[in-house]
Order: structure tokens, then sequence, then C-alpha cells
């Protein structure tokens, strides 16, 4: 075999291994290829093993930093006896940690430990010389973070949907020094003392990291404001109220029949029973879960861990998603922002349609105007014929509205012609348009308008064919309708009629006479319903109508059927929901109480739901199985409130990092490929793909972008001061102590020629992607926000995050290599 096809154990070695390889006797007489692709299979696997292990870190994070504490509050329910003048309290519970101080300091660390880690150990394990593996990853970790992860999440967003940073204040304060870390790295290395690091330079890098903690923690309460503002500790109030919710008979009740998209008792009951849109219980507990996580705000361990667990054929969350305004929502090209950002306003009517008789001579329709009021707006109109035409009907009319600052409702008047000739209701529309500078177009910008001819006596109908009530509702309330004209008064019979309900046992029989007013168009009648104690089935009667008079007629829903729910039924069905969402929650808790869950967890494919499982989820079982039930050993993560396992998951992370770095290089050599650019590459890649599912979920299921790219600038800036902070200082105080002086040795120089080339492009792409983002939050035809928006923009936007991070690849490769110079 030629030596071509061989890598000996000395050359390896020499290279500065720490544990490889395992068969020095052996190995060097493998295939130099084959021998390349067990060591990239090899290092997969251990990426796997990393992030595995680095899910369980970040749990015991999220339970260390997701404590509470009590503090007493001034009751709002004060007695009203005036005698009594004892103070009243409530007890309440706020979180420990700060948000910004979590995420700048655990959080960083639990998300950015395998890079710092590889460069502790390549140091220590190179004789407290420098390598080009460690530092190469952190550089190439934030390149791939900042710009493909950045890029990701603004693509992600649902079409009409945006997301904006929250804490603005923090993020400039992190993306400062995102930028100035790797720019004082560029003055250590080239301009401060060129190729050699100092002690000095060293305990400064170092100290920058409590320094951004400060500044982030001073700039997250306002320090620098003098106006009193809502203090972070309210919002960490506010993140523990929500997730008070458990998914108990009474939270579950809350949600179902007060949920956002529906309108009335009849659809709530209709989606329970599975009449409508759920169809079962489990979907209605979904439905239960998916809202409580809604109105929950989730640190960025929380999405790392779920992303994980999805990752490794474990428990995953697809019911977790935000839900659309409207079923058509991802169909429309130009849905409005609904992310509550209030420095843009948005102008819509007031409702879809109008209605109104002939002979009314005018209607008013309803302009309103949200978000940003402090500023003035102006859109619009113009009016367009549907089976109304302009002049025979209606008066056609355009113009433009203004409205002044603090305006928010204005109206358009627009002039009905009334004739004696029969006609059906007929219709045009108004449209608005062309908004001003700042100002957007809401959802509602065309509305429909019918006019209801009043020469006929009309038609009569119900208006749904179908009701639903509970049996303790105490009465059904059906609603009658007269379409196609109101002249004159009339009368309608109604009379109900037993199918399974029985009249006087079940409710209470009518036969009785409607009448209508001339020009009234509606009315309600009321069928009395019995409650009582006895566990029956859902019962159902009719209710029709009949003998019109005055020359109006029926029409097609002159029947209608009203279901009565049973009470104790329904309350079974509330019972089961609750408990299936408790099992839904349950399976969301980040860490296990006890190694028999985690034995458990490990175990078991998708969390146990054989069922629902794919075979996806059987693959990444198997793949991941080993390190599943070896990591399962770790102490829990509620166990001594999440330090016992913080500081085991650390050891284990340094063992696989340990091998990765070993692995990393065995395989550059194999393959040729310098370490500097294996550590832009396939290492930076394996250690922050982890990190890029977690921002795509936060970014799809928040309702701001801090916990999708917030943290990003955050976590580079740590990287720099703790990632090369600590091996340097370590080293620098190692070499001044075990040399002397005058020796060589005692000097940390740095090897890697291409390392000031690199930080150099990265902090380029680095300005160029914030100075984006910077633009994308003001700009008006990017949506105001930093993620999300305009299809096109969002499309520009991410390519142009992705083209610098390939240009900053290639550009480095090829320097290292010496193809290129500056």
């Amino acid at each position: 075999m030629s030596s071509d096809d061989t890598v000996s154990y000395v050359d390896i070695y020499s290279n500065g291994t720490l544990l490889l390889p395992l068969f020095e006797a052996t190995e060097s007489q493998w295939n130099r290829y084959g021998r390349a692709f067990a060591y990239f299979l090899g290092l997969m696997y251990m990426f796997l093993g990393v992030n595995i292990i680095a899910d369980v870190f970040m749990a015991s994070i999220e339970v260390i930093t997701s404590k509470t504490k009590k503090i007493k509050i001034a009751s709002a329910n004060q007695n009203s006896d005036e005698n009594d003048n004892s103070p009243h309290y409530d007890t309440i519970e706020v979180k420990i940690w700060n948000d910004t101080v979590s995420n700048l300091t655990l959080m960083a660390l639990g998300s950015s430990a395998p890079e710092i880690l590889l460069s502790i150990i390549e140091i220590v394990g190179n004789n407290f010389e420098p390598g080009e593996l460690g530092p190469g990853t952190i550089v190439g970790s934030a390149s791939f973070n900042l710009l493909v992860i950045t890029a990701i999440c603004i693509y992600c967003i649902p079409v009409g949907e945006s997301r904006r940073i929250k804490e603005i204040n923090v993020f400039a304060v992190t993306s400062f020094f995102a930028v100035f870390a790797y720019i004082w790295l560029y003055l250590v290395i080239e301009v401060i003392t060129p190729g050699v690091v100092q002690i000095w330079e060293s305990v400064v890098t170092f100290l920058f990291f409590p320094l951004i903690v400060i500044l982030a923690y001073a700039a997250d309460k306002n320090f620098w404001r003098k106006q009193m503002e809502m203090d972070g500790d309210w919002n960490q109030m506010q993140d523990v109220f929500a997730k008070n919710k458990t998914g108990s008979e009474e939270d579950v009740r809350h949600i179902i029949e007060g949920v956002h998209r529906t309108q009335s008792l009849n659809e709530v009951n209709a989606i329970i029973m599975g009449k409508k849109q759920l169809k079962d219980p489990k979907e209605a507990a979904d439905m239960a879960t998916a809202e409580m996580l809604r109105r929950t705000h989730h640190s960025r361990a929380w999405y790392r861990v779920i992303a994980g667990r999805a990752n490794k054929g474990g428990s995953k969350v697809p019911f977790y998603n935000k839900p659309k305004e409207d079923e058509n929502a991802g169909e429309q090209d130009n849905l409005p922002s609904r992310n509550g950002d209030m420095t843009v306003s948005r102008i819509e009517f007031s409702a879809a349609a109008y209605s109104c008789m002939e002979n009314e001579g005018t209607i008013k329709l309803g302009v309103v105007r949200t978000g940003n009021l402090k500023c003035k707006s102006t859109v619009s109109f113009e009016t367009s014929d549907g089976t109304a035409n302009a002049g025979e009907d209606y008066v056609a009319k355009s113009g433009v509205i203004e409205f002044e600052e603090g305006e928010y409702v204005k109206s358009i008047e627009i002039e009905i012609i009334d004739d004696d000739v029969w006609e059906e209701t007929e219709t045009f529309f108004v449209r608005l348009f062309n908004p001003s500078r700042g100002t957007e177009m809401d959802k509602i910008c065309v509305t429909q308008v019918s006019i209801i001819n009043d020469d006929e006596p009309g038609i009569l109908q119900f208006q749904k064919p179908s009701y639903l009530y509970k049996e303790s509702a105490g009465v059904a309330e059906l609603i009658i309708e007269r379409n196609d004209g109101c002249d004159g008064r009339i009368t309608v019979r109604y009379k109900t009629k037993d199918i399974t309900a029985i009249a006087g046992k079940d409710y209470e029989g009518r036969d009785e006479e409607v009448e209508f007013t001339h020009g009234e168009v509606t009315k309600t009648i009321q069928i009395p319903l019995i409650d009582d104690d006895v566990f029956n089935e859902d019962k159902i009667f009719e209710v029709l109508l009949s003998e019109p008079t005055a020359g109006s007629t029926l029409g097609k829903t002159k029947c209608t059927i009203v279901t009565i729910l049973n009470d104790d039924d329904y309350q079974t069905l509330i019972t089961r929901v609750a408990n299936l969402t408790s099992v839904n929650l349950d399976k969301l808790v980040i860490g296990k109480e006890s190694w028999q869950q985690q034995f458990q967890e490990a175990l078991s494919v998708n969390g146990g739901n054989i069922e629902d499982a794919e075979t996806i989820d059987f693959v990444l079982h198997f793949l991941t199985f080993g390190w599943k039930v070896m990591f399962a050993c770790v102490p829990p993560a509620h166990m001594a409130g999440g330090w016992l396992c913080f500081s085991v998951a650390l050891g284990c992370i340094a063992i696989v990092t340990a091998v990765i770095g070993d692995m990393a290089t065995v395989l550059g050599l194999l393959i040729g490929l310098k370490d500097s650019v294996t550590a832009i590459t396939l290492v930076a890649l394996g250690t922050s793909l982890p990190d890029t599912f977690a921002s795509k979920v936060a970014a799809m299921n928040e309702d701001t972008a801090d916990a999708a790219i917030g943290n990003i600038t955050g976590s580079n800036s740590v990287n720099v001061f703790l990632g090369l902070g600590i091996p340097w200082l370590i080293a620098t105080i190692y070499k001044a102590l075990y040399y002397n002086a005058d020796d060589t040795r005692s000097k940390f120089i740095i090897t890697d020629k291409s390392m000031p080339f690199t930080i150099a492009l990265y902090s380029i792409a680095a300005i160029i992607t914030l100075l984006l983002l910077t633009w994308r939050r003001y700009s008006v035809s990017a949506g105001k926000a930093e993620l999300g928006g305009d299809p096109k923009i969002k499309m520009i936007s991410s390519g142009i995050c992705v083209t610098l991070w390939l240009i900053y690849l290639i550009c480095a490769s090829l320097y290292a290599y010496e193809i290129i110079e500056f």
C-alpha cells in the first residue's frame, strides 16, 4: 500500500489529538479514503451525541432559570368594611432570574457549550499552545448563526405575518458586542501585539463578558431613561401567571368556550361534540394545548429542547401552531401584519358587510384606524357595482379619507336611490386603497353593501338550519329573518314538534304568532328548556314556520332543528378533554423528575405514542438510541434544583467534544483539509444545526422575534469572551508561571495566519446583516419588522444573508490555502 493511501499515527498525534486514534497499530494500514469515510460517519454520530447531551444541559438551565419566589402585593379586592383597617395582600410568584441575564449567561453557555469547550480542550490538550480548530469553530459558528439562521427565520414566517424584536434596547447592546467582540479579536491578533496574546489582553477579553451582561441588564431596565416605564419584573409575573395554566377543567372550559375563533355557544358546542371542525376530544385537547402554549412566553432553552426531541425520535409538538386569523390566511398575499406593531397605522372597514333599507336614503360605512395614532394618515376609497348599478340604485362616490393625529374613526356616507319598483336585494362594493406613507391596509379593505327592497312584504325563514344549546341554558333563542322586502305589517306562525325531545319534559312547546312591523327585518323567538338532574342523551326537537300573512312567503329554511345537549354529558366531555390536555402539557415539561421517567423517554419512540409515529421517528430513534440511554443516566434536571444535572451534563459535553475535536482533526488530515477550514464547515455546522431548528420553531410560533434571533448576537459575543477569553487566560498564565520571561515558550503565539482575515470577513458580513435588520425594522415595504413581511422582500433579505455566508465560507477557505491573498 502506497504512503499516499495511509496516514500514520505519528502524523495524527503530532497535530494535537487527545484521545484518537484508538487502534494506532492497525489504523495506519487502512485505506486512506475508507478510513476517512469511517471517521466522517463517526463525526456525524458524535454530533448527534453532543446535541442530545446539550439538550439535557439546556433542560437543566431551563429548570434553574425558571425558579420563582413569592412576593406580596396589595390586593385588588380590598374589604369594603370601613372598620377594617388591616392591610390585604395577594401572594404571587415572580421569576428569580432576569430573562436578559439568563439569556446571556446560562442559556448562552448552553447554546455555545460545545464550541467553548472545544476551544478550551484544544489548548489544554496541545500543551497550552494555540490551535486552529477551536477559534475557527467559534468564528464559523458565529457566521452560520447570524447569517444562515437569520435568513431561515426571515423566510419561514407565514405569508401575511411578521415578527418584531420586542426588547430592542437589549438587542442593540448585544448587536454592538456581536461586532465589537470580533473587531477586538482582530486588534489583539493583528494590531496591538501582532501574532501574540498577552495576559492583559486575555484578561480584558474575559472581562468583556460581565460587561455585556451588566450593560444588557441596564438596557433591559431602561437605566438610561428618565421616564418611568413598565419594569421587566411585571413581564416575568405575566410569564408565571401564564405558566400556571395546567390543563385543569376550568382552564379548558375557559379556552374552549371563549376561544377567539368561535362566535357563539352553538359553534363551540359543535366543535367540541365533533360536529363541525374537530372530530374528537383529542383534537379539542390539542386546540386547548395550543392556545395555552400561545399565551405563554417560552425561553430559547425551551425551544431548543422541544426541537431536539423531534430530531431524535422523541415526543413532538405537532399541534403547536399559531392559530390563523381565517381559513384563507395562507392563500392571500397581502394580508396585514397582526404582530401588534404600534409604529404603523392600519386602516380597514369596521365590518365586512353592511345592509340598509332602500328607503333610508343614505348609509354610513365605518372606517377605523388602529396601531400608531400619533400621525396623520390618508386612504382613498371608491364604489363599484355588484348587482346594484350606480345611478339607478345608489350614487357612485370616491374620495380620500383623512385621519388627524389621535383620530381613529371616520365614516363614508353613500346615497341610496329609492324607487317604486320591486327588486331583489342588490349589492355594491366599496374598497379602500392607496394608503399614505407609514400606513398599511388592514384585513377588511373591501366591504359589501346590500340594499334591501322595501316595496314587498318579504320572505321569511330561520337564520340557521340548526341550533345547539346546553340543557342548563334555560332558553333557546331562534332568529327569524325577513329578506327581499320589509313593506308593511306581517305575521307568521311558528310551532314546535317533538323528535326525541318531549314537550313538557325537555322543553316547553310553543304554537304562537310572530309579528313584524313595517321595516322590521329580524325577530327572535324564545323557547324555554327544562333542566333536570337525570342523565339523558342529547334530545332533538324541531320548529316550523307556517301561515305567513299580507303577501309574505316562506323561504328555504322554514324548519330548524334544536339539539339539547345534556349537561352531564357535556361535563364528561370537558373532563375528558382536560385530562388529554394535561397529558399533552406533561409531554412538554422540560426536564424529568426521576431516572425512571428519563429511561422511559429514552426507550420510547415519539414519546410512547407509537400510533402517530412516522418512519423517520423510528429511524431517528434507532440512530440515537445508544446516546439517549447513556445520557438517561445523567441526574434528572429537577433534582437538586437543576445544578447537579447542569454539572454532570457539562462534563459529558466536554468528553464528547474532545472526541469531536480529535475526529475532525483526523478527518482533515485524511482528506487534506486544514483545521481552520474543517472548523468553519463541518464542525461549525454540526454544532449549530440544533439552534437552527430551535430558532425556526420560535420564529413561527412566538409573537416576537426575540426568541428566534434576539439571542444570536448575545451568544456570538459570549462565544468570544468565554470561548477564547478563558483558554487564552489559562494558557497565558500557565506560560508566564512555567517559563522564564526571556524564553520564547513563555509567549502565546497565534500560528493560524488565516484567523485575522476570517475575523474581518465575519465582521463585515455581521455589519451588513445588522444594517439589513435595522432597515427592515423601519421600512414600511418590509412590514416594519425584522422577520417576515412582504414575500418578495423577505426572499431578497434571506438571499442576501445566505449569499454573505457563502462568500465568507469560500473566501476564508481560499485564503487558508493561499489561493487568494490580501
